[in-house]
């Protein structure tokens, strides 16, 4: 695959301005360059990790003296690029989460470890209450790197069974985690009683959820266990988990069930 021509493309289907494009692709090929003067093997893709793109930021603020501002537009560029990626199956997660913008607080593995287990403290709360299957729905679906506009656009497919170990959302194919299936098969139970052709219901157009009520069920949640838990530390953590190798935490099946 062109990644640039490829990625280029997904750009333009999204509308984004041809200055806006040629930047992003000027900021792929200079990261593909500093890639390939690491005199690694690997291709592109098994380089686009946090490990490497903080390197990377590293190098332009200290090496190169880049302003904080141009670092900062450089990893949004390739932070678009991750999301083409996804878009294509190709990653897990986008790396540049894990990547803070320069200014701002580094993210490093002993911080990762508090958000995965506030994370996986919410998610063992959340299935023992066995009546709310949309706020477990909701909390399972972000935890799979679902985005909030992705959830709220989410339309009701009745052909979804329990079976299927992935949903479409857009282009994109997300796949789902066994408890996203769990939490999802249960919320179908419930969905055929509620209106409107979304698949969590709100006050919103065509009886879609607006993306303000998501952050609020997360921040009502996080607040009863006393958890510091943001929609971004739930949508991060299982990408986290698998790059930093944190043990996933067993959710007792007779409470989930």
């Amino acid at each position: 695959m062109n990644y640039r021509i490829c990625f280029a493309a997904y750009l333009r289907m999204l509308g984004r301005r041809e200055s806006t494009i040629k930047s992003y692709g000027r900021a792929l090929v200079e990261y593909a360059a500093y890639c390939g003067r690491q005199k690694k093997s690997s291709g592109l893709l098994k380089q686009f990790n946090p490990h490497k793109l903080q390197s990377y930021k590293d190098s332009l603020l200290y090496d190169r003296g880049l302003r904080p501002s141009t670092v900062n537009r450089r990893l949004s560029a390739l932070s678009a690029f991750a999301r083409f990626l996804l878009s294509k199956g190709l990653l897990k997660g986008n790396p540049l989460e894990l990547v803070p913008r320069a200014g701002r607080e580094e993210i490093n593995k002993e911080h990762m470890q508090k958000v995965w287990d506030g994370v996986q403290h919410l998610r063992a709360e959340v299935h023992q209450d066995v009546i709310n299957v949309r706020d477990r729905a909701v909390v399972e679906l972000l935890y799979a790197g679902l985005s909030v506009r992705e959830l709220c656009s989410l339309k009701y497919d009745v052909s979804w069974n329990p079976d299927s170990d992935s949903i479409t959302v857009g282009e994109r194919r997300v796949a789902l985690h066994a408890r996203a299936c769990l939490a999802l098969e249960h919320y179908m139970i419930l969905r055929p009683i509620l209106r409107g052709d979304y698949l969590f219901v709100g006050s919103g157009p065509g009886w879609s959820m607006k993306t303000g009520c998501i952050y609020a069920v997360i921040r009502r949640l996080a607040r009863m266990l006393g958890e510091n838990i943001r929609v971004q530390d739930l949508r991060r953590a299982r990408y986290a988990g698998e790059v930093y190798g944190f043990e996933p935490v067993r959710i007792p099946a007779a409470v989930a069930a």
